[in-house]
C-alpha cells in the first residue's frame, strides 16, 4: 500500500514537472494564464465530482475558510507563471528550490510540531546558493524573487492542506481552494490589469496546452497531493517535491534549448541548491527522526 502510495506521489510531481514547460509554451501572460487555468480545472473538477456522486455541499464557515486559504494557491501560480514570464524555467525553478525550507519552517509553527535546528543552517546554504545565482545572473534577478514568492506561498498551501485534510474531503477542499483562488484572481485583473476584464482568446496550440495543464497537472496532480496527505506527512511531501525543479529544468532544456542554457555560474548556485534540499531529509531524519 505504500509502495503504491510513492509512486503516486512521484506521478504527481512529474506532473508538476510539466507546469513551467506549459507555462513557457502557452502564449499568455501570467494573469490571464492563472484565471483559464483556475476555471478550466473549476469546471472540470465539478463535473467529475458530480459524476462519482461527490457532494460540494459544506458549512458556510468552512466554505469561507477553505477559500481564504485558496487565495494563496492564486497567489503562489501568479508568482510563479510571472517568474517565467520575465525570466525562463531553468531560473524559476533555482528559486522555486527553496520551497523545502519554507515548509520546514512553517510546518512546526501550522501543524505544532517540534523545530528542528538543521533548518536555520540549510537556510544559510540555500542563501549562499542562491547568492552565487544572483551574482553570475544579476539580470534574472526578477525570476528568482518571483520564483521564491512562489515556492513562499507553495509552502503555505501545502502545508495547511495537511491540517485541512483531518477534517475535510481531498476533492471538497480543491474545489473550494480553486474557487477561492479564482474569484481572488479575477478581483486582481478588475483591479490591476489595466484593460478591466478582458481575457485573450484561446488558439489550438494553447487551448492544448492549458487542457493538459487543468487536467493532469491540476484537477489530478493537486487533488491526489491533498488526499495523499492522508498517508504522508506535508514536509515528506514538499521534501519528495524537490524533485520538480530537476524535472523542469530537463524538460524545458530538451524542449525549448538554447533559451534554458545559462552561466556556469547558474549552475554552480543550483547544484548547491539541490544537493542541500536532497540531503535535508536524510540529515533531519537523523537527528529528530520525523520528516
Amino acid at each position: 500500500m505504500q509502495v503504491n502510495k510513492f509512486i503516486q506521489l512521484h506521478i504527481i510531481i512529474l506532473f508538476w514537472g510539466l507546469t513551467p514547460v506549459l507555462g513557457k509554451f502557452i502564449s499568455f501572460g501570467a494573469l490571464d494564464l492563472v484565471w483559464y487555468r483556475l476555471a478550466i480545472s473549476l469546471l472540470g473538477l465539478l463535473v467529475f465530482m458530480w459524476y462519482i456522486k461527490q457532494p460540494v455541499t459544506m458549512g458556510l464557515k468552512s466554505i469561507l475558510h477553505i477559500s481564504l486559504i485558496g487565495t494563496t494557491v492564486g497567489l503562489h501560480w501568479y508568482f510563479f507563471y510571472t517568474a517565467i514570464k520575465v525570466s525562463n524555467v531553468s531560473v524559476t525553478m533555482a528559486g522555486f528550490s527553496t520551497l523545502t525550507l519554507f515548509a520546514s519552517l512553517m510546518q512546526p509553527l501550522l501543524l505544532k510540531k517540534k523545530f528542528f535546528w538543521g533548518d536555520f543552517i540549510y537556510g544559510i546554504i540555500l542563501v549562499i546558493g542562491l547568492g552565487i545565482i544572483f551574482k553570475f545572473e544579476t539580470d534574472q534577478l526578477a525570476g528568482i524573487i518571483y520564483g521564491i514568492l512562489a515556492a513562499f506561498t507553495g509552502a503555505f498551501f501545502g502545508i495547511y492542506n495537511g491540517k485541512l485534510i483531518a477534517t475535510h474531503g481531498a476533492y471538497k477542499i480543491t474545489f473550494y481552494e480553486f474557487l477561492g483562488a479564482l474569484v481572488f484572481i479575477t478581483i486582481a485583473k478588475l483591479g490591476f490589469d489595466g484593460h478591466g476584464f478582458e481575457l485573450p482568446s484561446i488558439g489550438i496550440s494553447d487551448g492544448i496546452g492549458l487542457i493538459i495543464l487543468s487536467v493532469l497537472c491540476t484537477i489530478i496532480a493537486f487533488t491526489w497531493s491533498i488526499e495523499i496527505l492522508k498517508h504522508f506527512s506535508p514536509l515528506t511531501v514538499i521534501i519528495t517535491n524537490n524533485l520538480e525543479p530537476v524535472y523542469g529544468i530537463v524538460f524545458s532544456l530538451l524542449l525549448f534549448g538554447d533559451t534554458e542554457y545559462m552561466s556556469s555560474g547558474f549552475y554552480v548556485g543550483a547544484v548547491i541548491i539541490l544537493i542541500s534540499v536532497f540531503t535535508y531529509p536524510l540529515i533531519k531524519q537523523r537527528f529528530v527522526n520525523d520528516i
